[in-house]
């Protein structure tokens, strides 16, 4: 999305999609973004007004994707990289089982949950789509004031078994100590760390691969954000040199 005069586009994820209501479906539906104001592109988005026009080229690049078997699904997601998480809780069939374990350094940045989940102590209020009926969700603090204490990637170890597949979106750190995890664990449980696609998020001038500034390194060959991801596989990776 193009914010203001600022040179590189800021990315984000569709966080909930309308369907157009209307008898004329070319006009298209909506879309619903989640995000916090962090610097001047933000800002001045959270500023805009019912009406005003913005610049985004999308939806681009590859997103998640749900495997034919797995019928577990892990969705690991930090601060406002839940974003995604939730539209792939909202798509995902019937026939899957699915945990969304949300991480934030307190009670008051976690999604708002009023119309989702049994927290008589937030009193958020939110005119999102909830959650599908079934979803397990579990909020993780690190000041430990609402549901476990610390963060994410204490929690996913123990549901490695248990998962078919896991989606992440959260920082770069995060992920390296999930693949940190591939490396120091047994056999049963690096097989399902295998099957984690991750979400990564830079800022780039193009969106189509012209320019080579969102570019990182695979197992295979330099890949670029844009175009070949977002979504990539934790281990084709080469978490050492990502410096995004």
């Amino acid at each position: 999305m193009q914010c203001k005069d600022l040179t590189l586009r800021r990315p984000f994820s569709i966080h909930q999609a309308y369907p157009s209501t209307g008898e004329d479906s070319s006009e298209g539906g909506e879309i619903a973004l989640l995000f916090k104001v962090a610097g001047k592109g933000t800002l001045w988005l959270s500023q805009l007004q019912r009406g005003d026009k913005v610049d985004v080229p999308g939806p681009l690049g590859k997103g998640f994707g749900i495997g034919p078997i797995s019928r577990n699904l892990l969705l690991p997601a930090g601060g406002t990289c839940i974003a995604p998480l939730v539209f792939v809780a909202q798509r995902a069939g019937s026939q899957h089982s699915i945990t969304l374990i949300h991480g934030a350094k307190m009670a008051r940045e976690l999604y708002p949950l009023s119309s989702l989940v049994a927290l008589p102590h937030l009193r958020q209020r939110s005119n999102l789509s909830p959650l599908p009926t079934g979803v397990r969700f579990i909020p993780v603090t690190e000041d430990g004031s609402v549901g476990k204490k610390g963060v994410i990637t204490d929690i996913v170890p123990g549901f490695l078994n248990w998962a078919g597949q896991i989606h992440a979106c959260g920082p770069v750190d995060a992920y390296k100590a999930m693949a940190d995890l591939t490396c120091h664990s047994g056999p049963s449980d690096e097989s399902k760390l295998k099957k984690c696609q991750v979400s990564l998020e830079v800022r780039m001038a193009c969106g189509v691969g012209a320019y080579y500034g969102c570019t990182i390194d695979t197992q295979r060959e330099l890949k670029q954000v844009c175009r070949d991801g977002p979504i990539f596989e934790l281990d084709d990776i080469i978490w050492q040199e990502v410096k995004i």
